[in-house]
């Protein structure tokens, strides 16, 4: 089973608006080994009496029951109070040709005021990357809320992975933040 709910509660939401992904069911996981605060924190008995399993992700449920899944609720980035979602605005860069990779981070800046920051790895470090960095404002202003648009492309080589081979973006705001961006 699937439902939906608001983020930090059991409070389930109505068909079409996105919050956390809960499952339950007879082989869901029983909990985190030695970690029981942990466990506490993902696994809740609801109201209806059956165990939950709050996931982290973020997404909805359409009106024939079909599961939409978002992103991972710690990818989110708030900008004076909207929900920016980083995987929607990077598939929005990506289709840019001369774009290999792109990762949308939130940078805490000035006055601890989130920043979006588009990292982006090119196809070659040697096209026009202005060119390029022209092309991505273009499209993101296009495809792109106002207030979810990269307000600034910052072009890499390589990008940091994690152990599972994905783009590691807690290093990369590890190192834009160290930068004082």
């Amino acid at each position: 089973e699937v439902k939906i709910v608001k983020f930090g509660t059991q409070e389930e939401l109505p068909v079409g608006e996105d919050g956390e992904i809960c499952i339950s069911g007879p082989t869901r996981m029983l909990g985190y080994y030695n970690n029981e605060e942990e466990t506490a924190r993902v696994i809740q008995k609801h109201d209806d009496g059956k165990i939950w399993v709050h996931t982290g992700d973020i997404g909805h449920v359409d009106e024939d029951g079909y599961v939409f899944y978002g992103q991972r609720h710690s990818r989110m980035i708030i900008v004076a109070g909207n929900n920016v979602y980083p995987t929607q605005i990077e598939n929005v860069i990506n289709q840019c040709d001369d774009v290999n990779t792109s990762c949308v981070i939130g940078v805490t800046g000035r006055a601890s005021v989130q920043k979006i920051v588009a990292v982006v790895q090119p196809t070659s470090m040697d096209i026009d990357l202005e060119k390029l960095r022209k092309e991505i404002a273009n499209v993101c202003e296009k495809n792109v809320a106002d207030y979810a648009r990269p307000q600034e492309i910052v072009f890499r080589e390589e990008m940091p992975k994690t152990a599972m081979g994905k783009v590691s973006f807690k290093k990369l705001i590890e190192e834009m933040e160290n930068k004082k961006v």
